[in-house]
């Protein structure tokens, strides 16, 4: 778990988790509800509890938290499997999107598309920009058949795209995860709002890291205690040195991406120099060590892991799609690296972009 500085922030991941366990549990999910997209009633309480726009400075109209808070928060989430975008959320609130009244009430559903995104190892969406009007496609956007707004790069601007106008054609796409529905976009003759964002992708991958820690730690959780249950031999399971090691080391390499993650939130939070490799190195330990978690809590499980009456396979698929968007640990390294050792190397880039990307990007 990330470290936890208060009384206040304790009170906070206990409110949270009590929420999502009543209201998000996985093995409530069943089979003919994968493409009903968001939860709208926890995404509903989520708005209520001013958890949306956590870390959002209170003149802005947020809850004027930091950026520790929206962590713990995003751990709780990404333990849930919550049908919910709240890293998605967190993306578009920290580009500097003008509408966050609406966005933090939950009236409004704010999603980025992250196959634009340039600092990414993978950018499949193709969109163009002519003055404020927008052209072009998307793949697969998390939770787009729900999505009021998008956040997109056009070449190397940043636009905001309201999703019900005319010239947007959206339908359902199959998911890895499906807990997180997916929708193709086709933009024609369309209008945006051009931004000009600050800094904010070390945020959100720091973000994104604390919800892999999250999805990792409750697999991990449930797969101790199916092998504490489950006996063969007359034994439980978990007492056999094969599993003991096994669930042992992947305890271990989650509390050590925990650290990391916990060095990325202070240093993005102080604005030291260092916080974009803070959080790409976070990022990195969080997505490896996730996925590893989930893929042996699945074996540990065998068989029965694969079907709906257990979550496990519920959680390697998050982990894994979570390394297909962000990149696998070798692709990131290779980013990170090539920025480290030769940041005067990095090709050249508009502001707005450079802004972006400077520190995570290759």
């Amino acid at each position: 778990m990330l470290f936890v500085a208060d009384n206040e922030q304790r009170e906070l991941v206990a409110t949270v988790a009590a929420l999502l366990t009543e209201s998000a549990e996985p093995l409530q999910v069943p089979w003919e509800a994968i493409d009903d997209g968001v939860d709208r009633s926890v995404w509903g309480l989520l708005a209520k509890l001013g958890l949306l726009g956590l870390d959002v400075g209170e003149d802005r109209g947020g809850s004027g938290g930091r950026l520790r808070e929206l962590c713990l928060v995003a751990e709780q989430v990404g333990g849930a499997l919550a049908r919910v975008p709240f890293i998605g959320t967190a993306a578009v609130l920290a580009a500097g999107s003008p509408d966050v009244e609406s966005i933090v009430n939950g009236s409004v559903i704010a999603v980025p598309a992250w196959e634009t995104f340039p600092s990414l190892p993978r950018r499949h969406g193709g969109l163009t920009l002519s003055g404020t009007v927008v052209e072009g496609s998307l793949q697969a956007v998390a939770f787009g058949m729900d999505a009021d707004l998008l956040l997109a790069f056009a070449g190397e601007k940043v636009v905001l795209v309201e999703a019900a106008q005319p010239g947007v054609l959206r339908q359902s796409v199959s998911s890895f995860d499906v807990t997180e529905p997916a929708a193709a976009f086709s933009f024609s003759e369309v209008e945006a709002t051009v931004i000009e964002p600050g800094v904010f992708l070390p945020h959100v991958l720091t973000v994104a890291a604390a919800e892999l820690i999250g999805t990792g730690q409750r697999a991990l959780s449930g797969a101790v205690d199916y092998a504490k249950q489950r006996k063969q031999f007359g034994r439980a399971i978990g007492s056999f040195q094969a599993i003991k090691h096994l669930l042992a080391d992947r305890h271990v390499q989650l509390e050590g991406a925990a650290l990391l993650v916990d060095w990325a939130i202070t240093a993005v939070e102080d604005a030291l120099p260092d916080a974009p490799v803070a959080a790409r190195t976070a990022l990195i330990a969080a997505t490896d060590a996730a996925h590893a978690a989930a893929a042996d809590a699945l074996q540990t499980h065998g068989g029965i892991g694969f079907t709906w009456e257990y979550p496990s396979h519920l959680f390697l698929r998050r982990a894994r799609s979570r390394r297909s968007l962000f990149g696998s640990p070798d692709e990131q390294l290779e980013l990170l690296a090539a920025y480290i050792f030769d940041p005067a190397a990095q090709p050249r880039r508009s502001a707005p972009a450079a802004a972006l990307a400077d520190g995570i990007s290759g």
